[in-house]
């Protein structure tokens, strides 16, 4: 069962829109700078009508690593929704993921971001000091797969498979365009981030990636390549 109808709810579409054992809740606030109190209250009331009529299938929630290490409206919300799917599910995972990339995705997310501007030869920001990391979602489908039958009742840190700083990230993309160097019009601020969610994965996740063989480095480059559009 999935309940969304985005980028993550259509990749889980497939595999298990027909599955009644499993709840893939993937509808909801998906823009970090959300400020809207309308849509974080939406996501919550679908998130507790579901969870109260379905208790006892397996709720699969996805949420972000950036829990714990930014503070907006946006990761406070996230958080209050974790704690409600902990106190009304009997059975669920909620899975603690870095930025998701696919063949459509929210025009906010960074990469997009970046794409958008470099593909114009608009000038664009980034923070010397920060550091991303992208999933390809058919990774979290397969995650998702590997986990549902044995944990329950936990959360999945998904620290990422290749951590790169938003600079390195804008020149791999800038290098897939065909942009030179002395063209991309991007301004260094001089701002850094706590980045301890690089180190959090869990068990479970590391198992994963040794399970299906994934390998760390050129991982974003074969992502960006794979879904970017020149």
């Amino acid at each position: 069962m999935i309940v969304g109808n985005g980028l993550i709810a259509k990749s889980f579409l497939k595999k298990y829109g027909k599955d009644n054992n499993i709840i893939i809740f993937a509808s909801g606030v998906s823009n970090s700078k959300e400020t809207n109190p309308d849509n974080f209250k939406r996501e919550e009331d679908l998130l507790v009508s579901f969870l109260k009529t379905y208790p006892q299938i397996k709720f699969i929630y996805i949420s972000t690593i950036l829990i714990g290490y930014q503070t907006n409206q946006y990761y406070t919300h996230k958080k209050e929704m974790e704690k409600l799917i902990s106190k009304h599910s009997k059975d669920y995972i909620i899975f603690r993921v870095p930025q998701l990339i696919g063949s459509s995705g929210n025009s906010n997310n960074i990469v997009n971001y970046l794409v958008n501007r470099i593909a114009s030869g608009k000038s664009f920001e980034v923070y010397g000091g920060v550091k991303r990391s992208i999933l390809d979602v058919v990774d979290l489908v397969n995650l998702v797969g590997y986990c549902k039958d044995i944990i329950t009742c936990e959360t999945v840190n998904v620290g990422g498979i290749e951590t790169v700083s938003v600079i390195d990230l804008s020149k791999i993309i800038q290098y897939f365009f065909g942009v030179g160097m002395e063209s991309l019009k991007m301004v260094i601020k001089d701002v850094n981030e706590d980045d301890g969610w690089t180190l959090s994965s869990s068990p479970i996740f590391k198992e994963y990636l040794t399970e299906f063989k994934i390998e760390s480095t050129g991982y974003t480059e074969k992502i960006i390549k794979k879904y970017i559009k020149q």
